[in-house]
């Protein structure tokens, strides 16, 4: 197997792995490009960062704006945006499946300049696909909000037929502040910019006019969301019959992460909100129906894609099982926000490939900061089984690879 040799970048320390403060990062150095195709056969997703660790807001679950953080600060250049289309079209071509493409990634992705012209270009790729085979992919902008009333950014997601996902975790005006900002006494000021914006959306769908609407219930902080969610789902409801909109699409995150260590996070385990589903899901208020999802559903939306995972992954890992591309190009995992572990880059490597590198990737320091590494995640039976057989991949890989340990 061939490899290319990558630098390595300065790194500040970790909360939760050994890394020397401001010392070199040793995660990975040398980045394995399979020389085959991959193996896995279902459709995948990719996390699109078009802006990277620039953001508008200080989520508390975000290494972005902290101390901690140290990772790129970058806009995508043009070039990578046209890179990446160009290979999304490429691997239908090859019979890749690209399901879904979020323009979201570690910051704001509203914030780039050329916001306006990016996503006509997503447009662009969405009115010309003609693959009878391979379906055009779902693509989306994840946003906080808080730019949505600026001209021209909710006529750009609308115009090009993209979905629309705003991050609210909450109408409590304390509760929003704190999830936002870390501080509960601006969530006043930040809701005045974000519910008009919500209206609008809102508006916009009733009407037809924008194509899908999501809210992710997120930032995930648990005790916030499930103090006010009623309140937050009376609040989107009736907003929405106000305007004429008759069903809401609720995602919510039963998972959080320490961002590899560059955080720390308080949420132990999993949480699936059951008894919040109970209550809303598929229920209607004010005469709009509450549907609710949980986030994982996007990327695994049948049992045996998970299967999928397990087979044809040496590393099982579901944070690494989907594409996240930094501004630049570069394929990292999702929770490696300071970019330690590049595994690529998608400006001079096929998706085919880069797919079969994460295949192909074994944990390294990165993964060892990592508190929802697979053999560490918690919450019920189904996760204690997927634990036991990732696990039980991993050790196999790491045999087969002369390794004792991650």
């Amino acid at each position: 197997m061939q490899s290319v040799t990558l630098a390595r970048r300065s790194e500040a320390s970790c909360h939760d792995c050994d890394l020397p403060a401001h010392g070199e990062c040793p995660a990975v150095a040398h980045v394995p490009v399979a020389p085959r195709r991959h193996r896995s056969t279902r459709p995948l997703a990719i996390n699109n960062s078009l802006v990277h660790g620039i953001c508008n807001c200080n989520c508390r679950l975000c290494a972005v704006n902290k101390a901690s953080y140290s990772g790129p600060q970058e806009y995508q250049p043009l070039e990578v945006t046209q890179a990446l289309i160009r290979r999304v079209i490429e691997a239908a071509q090859q019979g890749l499946r690209i399901r879904y493409i979020g323009n979201a990634g570690d910051g704001e992705p509203t914030l780039h300049p050329d916001f306006i012209g990016r996503m006509r270009l997503f447009g662009d790729m969405i009115r010309t696909w003609d693959d009878r085979q391979v379906p055009a992919p779902e693509v989306a902008v994840i946003t906080n909000g808080g730019r949505l009333h600026r001209p021209g950014i909710l006529e750009a997601i609308a115009d090009n037929g993209l979905t629309l996902i705003i991050s609210f975790p909450s109408i409590d005006p304390e509760a929003y502040g704190h999830a936002m900002m870390g501080d509960g006494a601006r969530g006043e000021a930040l809701l005045k910019q974000v519910l008009p914006a919500i209206t609008a959306a809102m508006t916009a769908a009733a009407k037809g006019s924008l194509r899908r609407l999501q809210f992710h219930i997120s930032p995930p902080e648990r005790d916030l969301i499930r103090a006010t969610f009623d309140r937050t789902v009376e609040y989107l409801s009736s907003t929405a019959a106000r305007v004429g909109l008759d069903h809401l699409e609720l995602i919510m995150f039963p998972a959080t992460a320490n961002r590899s260590g560059l955080i720390r996070n308080v949420h132990t385990g999993v949480d699936f909100y059951r008894d919040l589903f109970r209550r809303h899901n598929r229920r209607l208020h004010h005469g709009v129906r509450v549907d609710m999802k949980l986030s994982f559903q996007r990327f695994f939306p049948k049992m045996r894609e998970f299967r999928d995972l397990l087979r044809h992954y040496a590393y099982p890992c579901v944070w690494n099982g989907q594409f996240f591309f930094t501004a630049d190009g570069t394929s990292i995992c999702c929770n490696d926000q300071a970019v330690r572990m590049p595994l690529g880059n998608l400006r001079d490597t096929d998706l085919s490939q880069l797919l079969a590198i994460k295949e192909d990737f074994l944990p390294a320091v990165t993964c060892k900061g990592c508190d929802q590494a697979p053999q560490r995640m918690q919450g019920g039976r189904l996760l204690a089984l997927f634990r036991f057989l990732a696990g039980r991949k991993l050790r196999r890989s790491l045999r087969e690879q002369g390794r004792t340990e991650p």
